[in-house]
């Protein structure tokens, strides 16, 4: 289940047993904080129905106790488990959670909800789900929170402004994905700074300029427009990004370890697409998500497998030669560009 179907659930059938995974963390507080509102909807005895445990290992035994507790005052109660790590479970652990998960029809009073980390539980592809999608779909409801499409990202930047009263194009929240990167808390930030900065100047409509002069750049921001920049095989735009990491005082080192994982991930790419394989086997096999991914495919038609090959081994060679003393730095990384893009 993805953002949508879990809407639809909650202005049905809201109390459930739930897995909240995946990447984006801004939407995993923002349905959890759905989920608690319409279950504590007392806030005078919300304290006693709401119980939040931490940690990668599962007190399975406290956790069974919150959930046969009865609600106090109320219809429902909530139960979360915050960043429990399922992947590291060991075979008594399983053994404990399916225990566990057969509370759910004699206890229909309690909604539980473990939050995790992505890597915390493996999602898998629709194509091909993860083990413990298979192994617990039935008796858990699962929402792989995924990183947002840029077209899904633009829509959202756009309700946001719309309900700050300001009007956008796509142009500047464009600049703001470039500038920002694709992280939704981030941008969350920058959209109420953004929004600030305009009414302050009495002004109604967002402008590549003014994502410009306010928003901010961050190191992964830079090197998203460092890998746009190569995935467009454009110059200036790798340049110019590169310049910002320097500006910004990002250390050479980490500048070419984003540079050289740029090309590590699309060589792989480059290979499977020689080898006549689709967009879903890729994202299967690699893992990558679908946004990147297809600017990705389109990248290495131009590039291809032997020029990617070759800018990786002379990526790792700068990176050696900055160790021992030789031409690195950022003068390297510059020289790089200048030749291979």
């Amino acid at each position: 289940m993805d953002a949508s179907g879990l809407r639809e659930k909650l202005n049905t059938a809201p109390v459930d047993f739930y897995v909240f995974g995946g990447e984006e963390e801004y939407l995993k507080r923002y349905y959890l904080a759905q989920l608690r509102a319409l279950i504590l909807t007392d806030e005078t005895f919300a304290p006693f129905n709401h119980v939040v445990f931490d940690g990668p290992e599962v007190d399975f035994g406290a956790l069974a106790d919150a959930i046969k507790a009865p609600p106090m005052m109320a219809e429902y109660k909530l139960v979360e488990w915050r960043y429990a790590d399922f992947e590291k479970m060991r075979e008594r652990d399983r053994a404990a959670l399916s225990e566990l998960l057969d509370l759910k029809k004699d206890h229909p009073y309690t909604a539980l909800v473990f939050v995790t980390t992505a890597e915390g539980f493996e999602m898998g592809t629709q194509k091909r789900p993860g083990k413990l999608v298979s192994k617990y779909g039935k008796e858990l409801c699962i929402v792989n929170f995924a990183f947002s499409t840029e077209n899904a990202l633009l829509a959202w930047l756009k309700k946001h402004f719309d309900a700050e009263g300001i009007a956008v194009t796509a142009s500047p929240l464009r600049e703001l994905l470039l500038r920002t990167g694709t992280s939704m808390e981030v941008l969350a930030n920058e959209v109420e700074k953004l929004a600030a900065y305009l009414h302050q100047n009495g002004r109604e409509e967002l402008t590549v300029e003014d994502v410009q002069t306010v928003a901010a750049t961050t190191v992964r921001s830079d090197a998203f427009a460092l890998s746009n920049a190569v995935y467009e095989g454009n110059r200036t735009l790798a340049l110019d990004a590169l310049r910002e990491m320097k500006a910004e005082r990002v250390d050479s080192a980490v500048a070419l370890g984003a540079l050289s994982r740029i090309y590590q991930e699309l060589l792989p790419v480059a290979i499977l697409a020689e080898e006549g394989r689709d967009a879903k086997d890729m994202e299967a096999v690699l893992k990558i998500n679908p946004f990147r991914l297809k600017h990705m495919v389109k990248a290495v038609k131009t590039i291809g497998p032997a020029r990617l090959a070759q800018s990786v081994s002379l990526l790792s060679e700068i990176d050696v030669a900055s160790k021992n003393g030789g031409h690195g730095g950022y003068a390297a990384i510059e020289l790089f560009l200048m030749q291979n893009l």
